[in-house]
């Protein structure tokens, strides 16, 4: 079973927000962590346990899209071992894969992205799918998304994010149904060993998490 880290990135600092709520972010409790810079963050995170992969969402860019982040850079440059997903709200195909170093992987977001049909006909394949849905639907920009072919998908369960209520099958299956071959990552809800043993148990492999990690809520022995 793998976990994912996921962590929010705003105005520099490590953030946390309930249910998804963006302009809702607060720099990161100290009872969560002893510091809220990201480097800092990261190593504290890997004192925990041996993460490979962590996902970084840059809020500001998916809120307004930029093309450069000198932090991310920064992140990539000094963890050159860990794994990236990368979520910083690309909207079109002239905009992914802007860093400098090559330890990540971008995401391609229904929330945000527009330009599905680029991606197809350049046949661009390196990148996550999130599905992004919030009040029991997907939120997307058009149906294109479906023309895609990705090795992963990420079940982007907005309404559970820091909410630790268990995980929402209904969304990953969902996301399987459309993309049956490939391995679809949860996200959102999981509080603790068991929400992730439940996953397990459904066939999905892979889920992004933070705050169970942060309050010791995981027994990596049993997964």
């Amino acid at each position: 079973m793998k976990l994912i880290p996921a962590i929010d990135l705003k105005n520099n600092k490590v953030v946390t927000a309930m249910q998804g709520k963006k302009r809702n972010y607060s720099e990161i409790s100290k009872k969560l962590s002893p510091s809220s810079d990201p480097l800092a963050f990261i190593q504290y995170l890997l004192s925990i346990h041996h993460f490979n992969t962590i996902y970084l969402a840059d809020l500001d860019s998916i809120v307004n899209f930029k093309s450069e982040c000198s932090l991310i850079d920064k992140i990539l440059a000094k963890f050159p071992n860990i794994n990236f997903i990368i979520d910083n709200g690309v909207r079109k195909y002239s905009q992914l894969n802007r860093y400098k170093n090559t330890n990540y992987i971008q995401v391609v977001a229904t929330e945000t992205y527009e330009d599905y049909i680029d991606l197809v006909n350049e046949r661009y394949s390196n990148l996550i799918l999130s599905l992004d849905f919030k009040n029991k639907k997907l939120i997307k920009k058009n149906n294109n998304y479906k023309y895609l072919t990705p090795k992963k998908v990420i079940s982007m369960n907005l309404d559970n994010i820091g909410m630790k209520n268990g995980i929402n099958k209904e969304n990953a299956n969902y996301a399987k149904e459309l993309f049956p071959n490939a391995e679809i990552i949860i996200s959102g809800g999981i509080g603790c060993t068991s929400d992730i043993i439940e996953a397990k148990k459904n066939g999905f492999n892979e889920v992004v998490l933070l705050t169970a990690i942060l309050e010791k809520k995981i027994l990596y022995s049993n997964l």
